[in-house]
């Protein structure tokens, strides 16, 4: 593979920062579940109000929500339509495209040790405009979030190659370095990613 996109702009959630979605109306915001809220944070901050395909990626998606229904399951053999139908991995891109209006497709993506990779390599072979996010509720959650825009918006232009299979996966921190620029180049076992 071998492309040229152009990042128009990207947004990071540090681990431990709390994600703001003070944007989101009290009633929709205290539905939110952390993993929702980093995603709603981090979109926000990147995208632009024109309609855009979402590429979501998450190692362990709602996890906490997920051990949340099967212990109450476990408890007394009922579970809450709310939190299950919270508790679906694609659940946050879908909440955000209800949010925005967004008619655009979404994507979820899982990929184990390789989800931020995966899901990468899902927004880079997509059509323009599109956003990733890729988010982790762990206890401290992080996320990174990126819109691609077409040639005629201001960005940064970066050329999209295979990768090497024998890299390791691609880590959060290898991604952040990359959007900050102080990488020139992410590699990694799908793809590679080098400013030009």
């Amino acid at each position: 593979m071998r492309r040229l996109v152009r990042i128009g702009s990207f947004a990071v959630l540090g681990k431990g920062d709390a994600p703001d979605v003070s944007f989101v109306p009290p009633l929709v915001r205290r539905r939110l579940s952390p993993l929702q809220r980093i995603f709603f944070a981090l979109a926000h901050q990147v995208e632009d109000g024109a309609s855009a395909s979402t590429v979501f990626a998450s190692r362990d998606g709602e996890d906490t929500l997920t051990r949340r229904i099967v212990d109450d399951f476990h408890e007394d053999g009922s579970v809450s339509p709310n939190r299950f139908s919270s508790s679906v991995y694609n659940a946050a891109p879908g909440l955000w495209s209800v949010f925005t209006k967004n008619r655009a497709p979404y994507t979820a993506v899982a990929g184990g040790e390789d989800s931020v990779e995966c899901g990468l390599l899902e927004l880079m072979a997509g059509s323009l405009p599109a956003m990733f996010v890729y988010a982790e509720e762990t206890e401290d959650g992080y996320g990174v979030a990126l819109r691609l825009v077409g040639e005629d918006l201001p960005g940064r232009d970066i050329e999209v190659l295979d990768g090497d299979p024998s890299r390791q996966p691609v880590a959060f921190d290898d991604v952040v370095r990359f959007l900050a620029g102080d990488a020139e180049v992410l590699c990694g076992r799908y793809l590679s990613l080098r400013s030009v």
